[in-house]
Order: structure tokens, then C-alpha cells, then sequence
């Protein structure tokens, strides 16, 4: 069992239980369907990265940690007041958070073993994909509320 790898992988564990709490506390509190819709693929991806995560955690002979502590309650806290101020609020938040968490993979990859490098490399492809997605979105904002 690889000790060091199973810190790492849950680490970044925590970070998409994150991900997932703070999709699920906003996801519905913002007027705009497309907003919402985006916060909806872009959880069932985070989701869909723990268990990615969690099966690694475990074929190495650890326990997936699944709690996010103060970090997670502080950030569900800012989600939620963002998302009612207005979707441009949230998405900065959200682009925010998914550029941290791309961040957090690569500076941890060379911890990992071969087979977790994949899993990650896979995982940081789909993140660097949300960011683009918020970028499209948050400058079709800017640009609507230039002429409102």
C-alpha cells in the first residue's frame, strides 16, 4: 500500500466532494437555465471524478475520505450568497474554484503512481474543459451587461 498515493488521491478526493456540495447548494438558487444546466453536467462530472478517485483509493488498499471540513462549509457559505447576488458572482466563484482544483491535480501528479497519473490526466483534461465552458459564458455576461 502506497501510503503517500492514498494521502494525495484523497486530498484531491476532498476537493471534488467539494466541487459536488457547493454544484448542489447553487445549482438551482440562479435564474439562468443555461447557468443551471452547466452547474448540473458539470457536478455529474465531479461526481462522477470521486468515484474515479474512491476505486483508485481503494484498489491501493485505502479508505476513501469522503468529509470536507471547514474549507467545504466556507465554501458552500460564499457559493450561496454568490448565487444570489447573480449568476456573474457565481460563475466567478465557480471558475474560481475549478481553476484551484486544476491547479491541485498537477501540483500533486508526481506524487501518484503511473496508474493514478492516468486517472488524474483524465480528470484534469475534463476540468481544463469547465474552464472553458465558464470562460465562453462569463464574457457572453460581460458582454450583456455592457449594453443593459
Amino acid at each position: 500500500m502506497d501510503r503517500q498515493c492514498i494521502e494525495t488521491l484523497n486530498e484531491l478526493l476532498k476537493g471534488e466532494q467539494m466541487a459536488i456540495q457547493v454544484y448542489d447548494k447553487t445549482k438551482n438558487l440562479s435564474g439562468d437555465t443555461q447557468v443551471q444546466q452547466m452547474l448540473n453536467k458539470f457536478q455529474s462530472d465531479h461526481k462522477r471524478h470521486a468515484q474515479l478517485l474512491s476505486q483508485r483509493i481503494k484498489e491501493l488498499g485505502g479508505m476513501p475520505e469522503n468529509k470536507t471540513g471547514l474549507p467545504g462549509v466556507m465554501s458552500n457559505i460564499t457559493a450561496m450568497v454568490n448565487s444570489i447576488r447573480g449568476p456573474k458572482h457565481l460563475l466567478e466563484q465557480v471558475y474560481d474554484g475549478e481553476d484551484k482544483g486544476i491547479y491541485a491535480y498537477k501540483e500533486r501528479l508526481e506524487k501518484l503512481d503511473p496508474v493514478s497519473q492516468y486517472v488524474v490526466k483524465g480528470i484534469i483534461d475534463e476540468e481544463n474543459e469547465h474552464l472553458q465552458f465558464f470562460k465562453e459564458r462569463m464574457e457572453k455576461e460581460k458582454a450583456e451587461n455592457k449594453y443593459h
